[in-house]
């Protein structure tokens, strides 16, 4: 898990440092808004395929010889913990999740009550909910809210606006993400991006609302206007939404197209080169069990460490130490992959099981310890794959 969030903080940094350093300044709303969408998709989904690809290795792998495992027994001073801190995790996070998916149904509940009091009619192909105590007007999925003092006019700008809101159909990605944040309400960049897809719905409904430069002074005042009227409402894409400088700048900014077909392109263009980078790297690590055919799984005689087994891990045990923090049951056991070069050094070593997360110590340890004799077939020293379990016991524990 702490891999996989650490893949998605990264993809998601990127994808937001990309835009905010090529994209949100262009007036490509329509490919920012797709941008956006898309790299939260890619940020969730790109790490399970890496782990997954990484299980295939492994069970390819499980031909490979087998040498004795390596039973580690903590001494009584290092019992493992009675306590199970996964537990308070789980639950700290089940309560977070409780906690966000309440508000996200409080705020349609909400909703749905002011349609319910409200005076629903159509209007030029749209669903009006007029209200009496409403301050400023909003949309959310079908429907758009107004006071019930404003103007019904095709001319009417605030109408125009969240006419297109409706239209465009931005209700989805706010509730895409205010789902997301549900899921990962620990997460500080999904709120980020729910700012980001907020303001530049607005982008993309002003936009829309303005056809001349004239129209634009008037519009802007529009907006200032309703700078003291706020919405008690997140998910919903209101009229006064982020009255900041950057939407008055958009409003009155020269389009610019090469400029802003440029920064997609280049945006685009780095986004696939991550994509290559990783089909690379998936096809590299691949390619140690596939490509090297001189590495062998079955030789005549094996490759042997110096004094046997019984010395290797009693090298092993001696330089190991156990987490404190680690968590033992009479199943925990952790899987090494390694090769024996002709050398006798040792390669390619490889945590193909790791429930302690303890791979890191032991890539140390293998590393350090004495060359092995390799292994000999048809006569010519040639170099072996093996694979290691290194089993935990309880201290409490004792050996059949």
């Amino acid at each position: 898990m702490l891999l996989y969030l650490t893949k998605l903080t990264l993809i998601l940094a990127v994808a937001l440092t990309t835009y905010k350093l090529l994209l949100e300044d262009t007036m490509a709303h329509r490919f920012k808004r797709y941008y956006l969408l898309a790299s939260l998709v890619l940020a969730i989904v790109f790490p399970v395929f890496t782990i997954s690809t990484t299980v295939k290795i492994n069970s390819i792998n499980q031909t490979l010889v087998e040498l004795s495992e390596v039973v580690i027994k903590p001494h009584t001073e290092i019992k493992s913990s009675s306590f199970d801190w996964s537990i308070v995790l789980i639950t700290i996070y089940s309560i977070g999740i409780l906690i966000t998916l309440i508000r996200l149904i409080s705020e349609v509940y909400k909703i749905e009550r002011l349609k319910s009091r409200g005076t629903v009619i159509e209007f030029e192909e749209m669903k009006i909910v007029l209200l009496t105590h409403l301050s400023n007007a909003f949309s959310f999925r079908q429907h758009i809210y107004l006071p019930i003092t404003e103007e019904l006019t095709l001319s009417n700008k605030i109408l125009i606006h969240e006419r297109a809101h409706v239209e465009q159909r931005h209700t989805l990605d706010i509730l895409f993400i205010e789902i997301l944040k549900v899921v990962f309400w620990f997460h500080p960049l999904f709120y980020y991006y729910k700012t980001c897809i907020a303001l530049n719905h607005e982008f993309l409904a002003d936009s829309k609302s303005i056809a001349s430069k004239e129209e634009a002074n008037a519009y802007l005042e529009l907006l200032l206007n309703q700078t003291y009227k706020q919405s008690e409402l997140n998910i919903t894409s209101s009229f006064n939404f982020n009255l900041t400088k950057k939407r008055f700048v958009m409003i009155t900014k020269e389009n610019k197209p090469v400029y802003n077909i440029s920064a997609a392109l280049l945006s685009s263009t780095l986004f696939v080169a991550i994509g290559v980078s990783t089909i690379n790297t998936q096809a590299a690590t691949l390619s140690v069990t596939t490509d090297k055919s001189e590495v062998y799984v079955a030789t005549d005689i094996h490759a042997r460490y110096e004094g046997g087994m019984s010395q290797f891990t009693q090298d092993f045990i001696s330089r190991f130490e156990l987490p404190k923090s680690a968590v033992l049951d009479n199943q925990s056991m952790v899987i090494v992959q390694f090769t024996v070069q002709t050398d006798g050094s040792l390669d390619n070593i490889q945590v193909l099981r790791d429930p302690l997360e303890v791979g890191a110590q032991v890539i140390s340890i293998l590393e350090t310890l004495p060359k092995w004799t390799p292994a000999k077939h048809k006569g010519e020293v040639v170099a072996s794959t093996f694979t290691l379990p290194i089993k935990f016991k309880t201290a409490n524990h004792d050996t059949p």
